[in-house]
């Protein structure tokens, strides 16, 4: 049986014709759109569900959106690209997982142009946001030198998505969640300029 609750946090976004929409994403893995401004009246509804549904359901936690697009990761592996304002599907990447620590249960985050995501499989993943097409990845698993000279160890990423300020990426890595996740104790920060420690 699936949950249709909702885990993920809500998004009130500014359309392009200036009108505002609340975006909820179900864990049954609709994607609903409302209207704010009149008597929350459904604009659209999108179904991106890949998998038989079971209890953890296909969106767990928060999406992301730009001026026409919002994303969400998916528990059967992957990153889902919707249009604001109708609905339709732009895109939908799949990533090549396999085992008990697969899927993108945690919440991605966008910045102009790219959409990260972090996988149950402890791969933080950079997708660009027209097409998603994959830019980037780093595993973060294993042992790391940490700056506090504690021995560090990541593990799957969830709940919390990555965490971008002052050109820097920030994520947390080793999540057990409710179904037995790996785990680890890092919190690593990405740069891309090299005079950063």
């Amino acid at each position: 049986m699936c949950s249709s609750d909702l885990g993920a946090a809500t998004i009130l976004h500014d359309l392009p014709n200036g009108k505002r929409v609340l975006l909820a994403a179900q864990k049954s893995g609709i994607v609903w759109a409302h209207d704010p401004d009149n008597q929350g009246t459904v604009l659209w509804k999108t179904d991106v569900t890949r998998k038989k549904p079971d209890a953890v359901g296909e969106i767990v936690w928060g999406g992301a959106a730009d001026e026409t697009q919002v994303y969400y990761g998916l528990t059967s592996g992957g990153v889902v690209a919707l249009d604001v304002t109708t609905g339709e599907k732009k895109w939908l990447t799949s990533f090549n997982e396999s085992g008990p620590h697969s899927g993108s249960s945690g919440a991605v985050t966008a910045i102009p142009g790219v959409v990260f995501s972090g996988g149950f499989d402890g791969t933080l993943r950079a997708l660009a946001a027209e097409d998603g097409k994959l830019l980037w990845q780093y595993d973060t698993k294993g042992a790391i030198e940490t700056v506090n000279g504690i021995r560090g160890t990541g593990g799957s990423l969830g709940a919390p998505g990555p965490v971008i300020a002052n050109g820097m990426l920030y994520v947390e890595s080793g999540y057990i969640g409710v179904v037995g996740g790996l785990p680890g104790n890092l919190l690593l920060a990405f740069s891309d300029s090299p005079n950063v420690n």
